[in-house]
């Protein structure tokens, strides 16, 4: 018998077994609970507030009506409180870390998987138009956005109950009518047939590109894009030398690499269907991070789509480069502030200490996030030229819509999608309201002033909403 299972015995807690007719011990639901606690012994013996217990809960996939199935509590809370009260504190000190420089590097790739498709567009427009590749592209880059993000979600869900092989299976899936969603595009702007390979190749490489990073696969991802970038950069420089047709082509090629090395990794053998392991909750959960991914797309791609409406150069879109390199960034400092948070954790049991000291974290990290994309948006501003007053105007728009996203990252990570959509859609709602009224001539701003009016009513909105939120015990696991 297991030292947690006498633990609970000794508590009052009968862990009887109950038996079927040949003999063999079913479980009950004392006996799930002694697992259960085997399974997140170290978060129990850790935590300092049951809401902890009840994210790490969550974070398994476990919810209220699983919770009384298996346990007989009547929702997670009353579970997590449960283990709390039972299971013995042990605070150990904090200890560092290990800095591993591996990590912070693959995470920083990141911002340059994300930015690689702007390669692309030169050789792209100039093979089949820039007026209608754009609005094709721009098209696609949304649904991509937002159809991965629900995808990786939903595998996340699935790995998170130990369901593996299912996630794999939904994944690619998933990716497969992804492309079938992104062939309808073409049609409905009435494209041409090399527009429809070049929006579903673009939505294949963000649905391959985050099944690769998913599972770590940095290098494969390189190694199938590398002759995309190679055959970009030769474009830029010398457009001759391959011209846009074979240049496309080496970039089509590419992608399908790509695509091709994310359908190995997701091949997997399994015993249950995913749709049947995944239940109404868990896609009602999914709409809204696939409506932030969408409505953050949006917001990108607005400059891009009002240049495409009105026909005129893009060149101020060179400004959204270094908020696309800053994603990896992003990434790494949010995962800094998780261990950082980790780290205060276990080493106090003082409530005043924690909330004294998460709002101070939280903002260190967002400032180191914000001096890297301050340096990149420097370095875009010298090495582009970017000498035009509205093209400036939409790099410090990008600089606090960057700021926005890595306060939005950290609530979704938290369980606060809603609240980050409320957000979102407020900045829209600013943004298309001051463009409206300055068209009319009643507000003295023009399109990338109301940008940035919209940009920094989502970061300030967004720190507001995030402050308090930081301070609650059951973010942290």
């Amino acid at each position: 018998m297991s030292q947690r299972t006498e633990f609970f015995e000794d508590r009052g807690v009968a862990v009887l077994p109950s038996y079927t007719r040949t003999g063999k011990a079913l479980p009950t639901a004392s006996n799930r609970l002694a697992q259960l606690v085997q399974h997140l012994g170290p978060v129990c013996e850790t935590s300092v507030d049951s809401q902890q217990i009840a994210a790490a809960l969550e974070a398994h996939g476990y919810n209220d009506r699983m919770v009384l199935e298996r346990y007989g509590y009547a929702n997670v809370f009353e579970l997590a409180e449960t283990l709390f009260r039972t299971v013995p504190r042990k605070h150990t000190p904090a200890k560092h870390r290990v800095y591993k420089l591996s990590n912070t590097l693959r995470e920083l790739s990141h911002g340059l998987f994300y930015a690689m498709p702007g390669l692309f567009y030169p050789a792209i427009f100039a093979w089949v138009g820039a007026q209608e590749a754009t609005l094709g592209l721009i098209l696609s880059a949304i649904l991509g956005w937002s159809w991965s993000q629900g995808m990786i979600r939903l595998a996340y869900v699935l790995m998170g109950r130990g369901f593996v092989p299912e996630a794999r299976l939904l994944l690619r899936t998933m990716m497969l009518v992804g492309l079938g969603l992104a062939a309808l595009i073409p049609p409905i702007i009435q494209g041409s047939l090399a527009l429809v390979a070049l929006v579903v190749l673009q939505m294949a490489y963000h649905m391959a590109s985050g099944i690769l990073l998913l599972y770590k696969r940095e290098l494969w991802l390189l190694a199938a894009t590398s002759p995309a970038v190679l055959s970009g950069m030769l474009f830029l420089l010398a457009p001759g030398v391959l011209g846009a047709a074979a240049t496309t082509m080496v970039m089509m090629v590419s992608v399908l690499l790509g695509f091709v090395a994310a359908l190995i990794t997701v091949r997997a053998k399994t015993t249950h269907s995913p749709w049947k392991v995944l239940q109404r909750g868990d896609w009602l959960d999914t709409l809204p991070l696939m409506l932030y991914g969408l409505l953050s797309a949006i917001f990108v791609f607005l400059n891009p789509f009002w240049h495409w409406i009105t026909n005129t150069p893009i060149a101020s879109g060179l400004a959204v480069v270094p908020l696309v390199l800053s994603m990896g960034g992003l990434e790494w400092q949010l995962r800094v502030f998780l261990e950082r948070m980790s780290l205060l954790l276990a080493s106090t049991n003082d409530l005043g200490v924690f909330a004294r000291n998460v709002n101070r974290i939280f903002l260190s990290v967002l400032a180191s996030y914000g001096l890297l994309l301050l340096a990149l948006s420097l370095l875009a501003l010298a090495f582009f030229n970017l000498q035009d007053s509205q093209a400036q105007i939409f790099l410090v728009a990008n600089f606090l819509l960057g700021l926005g996203f890595f306060v939005a990252f950290t609530l979704t990570s938290m369980n606060r999608t809603l609240r980050v959509l409320l957000g979102m859609m407020l900045a829209l709602t600013v943004y298309v309201a001051a463009f409206g009224l300055s068209q009319q001539g009643l507000l003295p701003l023009n399109e990338s002033l109301s940008y940035l009016l919209g940009s920094g009513v989502f970061t300030i909105y967004l720190l507001l909403v995030a402050l308090p939120v930081l301070r609650e015990l059951r973010n942290y696991q």
